[in-house]
Parts: structure tokens; C-alpha cells; sequence
């Protein structure tokens, strides 16, 4: 959670950007008063500019079609507004009033920075405790864990993971068919009616069963040997941009270990 500092106390736009006047109405409705200003001068009121929002999300997992239906997808959790939208948006795409539902499975990790945030040993347990309760809320399989544990990583997290080859005329649209094929056949062979999605939320509580006790709210902090160690690492580092690029290259690894490991 190591973040600018940011100004939630208004909607007030940046300087040379268009602002809303009360005149305006909202482009799409043409009824609702507009609360924002997107693009160049397109005003949305907050109804539209939600609905048009999960709209956009949903476009882009659907155009880059890099996540195959039934996988097993690690959502990183920084705990600031971009990354709670996301995960707020991946639990409606899941609910069973949603009209097409998401078909990945979920979990969602979050890794603890406060020893580079320069937070006390109490405020970190602060965060942790409010991120514990965030993870635990969300209902998907959760990890939490610090940045120290890097010290603890294999060398074989600094390998490529063997990629095998698609067949030959593989496709995305190929692959969501056999997917639901598959599911429906093997509801059709157990006299289950249940949907793909229905299997997928089932399969969700199982997961979120087995692992919900790997992020227990006991022993929050890690070693103090551990903290001091890294604290030294950056210290080492000279300037603000390597410390940056450090601690990407750091959270990354982290974050690729518990993806192997889930």
C-alpha cells in the first residue's frame, strides 16, 4: 500500500482538463446530471458511467482472451482504489445474477510493503488486520504475505516455467466450447443441471476451504531479522528509481512463487 498521496476529498479536475458545468447532461441518458468528464468533453452521470465502466472490463478480458475458461487466476491486491475496482468487478462477474458470467477461478493476494513504507510495527499491523478482513470478505481463496519472504524464495523462481506449445489451430473460441462441452457432459453423465458458472463458484467454496487457513490473522508481522535485512538491501540502492524497479522485481517474484505454488 505504498502510495502517492492521493486527494479523495473532492471531484475536482486537473488543470487544462475539461469540467463538468451545470448545464450539462449526461451523454448517454441525456437525463442524469454528470458528475465526470472522460476523453475529451464526454460527460457521464454516475449510472451511465458505472454501466459503461463494467462494460470496458469486461471488453478487455474478452478481447485479450489470455485467461481460458476454468484457470486458476491470482488477482494482486494493493488495497488502493484501481486494484479494489478490479477485484469488486471480478465478484460481480461471478454472481449468479450477473447475465455472462466470468469463468476463471479467482484468488487474490497482497503483499505486505510497510518495512519500505517506513511504517511502525503497530501500523503495519493496522493494515494488516484491515487487509486480513478485506481478503476474507472477498471469498476467494487469499493470500497474505510480506515482502521479507523474499529472502526465503528458491533460486527456481528466477527460471522460466516450462511453457508447452498450443496444438496446432488451437484457438481461444475453440477452447470456451470444449470447456462448456466438457461441463455439460459431465453434468449430463451425473444427472447434475448445474451451469459451467454453478461449477465454478462450487469449486471456488472448496478452494477457499483449503486455503482460507493458510492466511490466519496469528503472527502478522514476519521476523525482525527478516525486516532488518531488507531494510539494509535498500539502503544499499542509491537513488529513488533503482528503489522502485527493486521493489517491482521483488513484489513480482513474490507474487509469481505463490502463482506456481497455488
Amino acid at each position: 500500500m505504498c502510495q502517492a498521496g492521493e486527494d479523495y476529498g473532492g471531484c475536482r479536475a486537473p488543470p487544462g482538463r475539461p469540467h463538468v458545468s451545470g448545464a450539462q447532461k449526461c451523454m448517454k441518458c441525456k437525463e442524469g446530471a454528470p458528475v465526470l468528464v472522460i476523453r475529451v468533453g464526454d460527460a457521464f452521470c454516475k449510472a451511465c458511467f458505472r454501466e459503461y465502466f463494467v462494460h470496458k472490463f469486461r471488453a478487455m478480458l474478452g478481447k485479450n482472451r489470455v485467461i481460458f475458461p476454468g484457470e486458476k487466476v491470482l488477482l494482486a491486491l494493493s488495497g488502493g482504489p484501481s486494484s479494489s475496482a478490479m477485484l469488486r468487478q471480478v465478484q460481480e462477474g461471478l454472481s449468479r445474477e450477473t447475465a455472462k458470467r466470468l469463468r476463471f477461478v479467482p484468488g487474490v493476494i497482497y503483499v505486505d510493503e510497510g518495512a519500505m513504507c517506513g511504517q511502525s510495527p503497530e501500523e503495519r499491523e493496522d493494515t494488516l488486520t484491515r487487509m486480513q478482513a478485506l481478503l476474507q470478505a472477498s471469498g476467494f481463496p487469499h493470500h497474505l504475505i510480506h515482502l521479507e519472504e523474499v529472502f526465503e524464495l528458491p533460486s527456481s523462481i528466477l527460471q522460466r516455467a516450462p511453457h508447452a506449445p498450443s496444438p496446432p489451430g488451437s484457438s481461444y473460441k475453440a477452447a470456451v466450447e470444449g470447456f462448456i462441452h466438457q461441463q455439460r457432459r459431465g453434468a449430463a453423465g451425473t444427472g447434475d443441471t448445474m451451469a459451467p458458472e454453478g461449477q465454478v463458484q462450487e469449486r471456488l467454496a472448496v478452494l477457499g476451504m483449503q486455503e482460507g487457513a493458510a492466511a490466519s490473522p496469528e503472527g502478522l508481522l514476519p521476523a525482525s531479522a527478516l525486516t532488518e535485512e531488507l531494510r539494509r538491501l535498500f539502503g544499499a540502492v542509491t537513488t529513488l528509481t533503482a528503489k522502485e524497479e527493486l521493489l517491482q522485481m521483488l513484489r513480482t517474484h513474490l507474487i509469481l512463487h505463490t502463482a506456481r505454488a497455488c
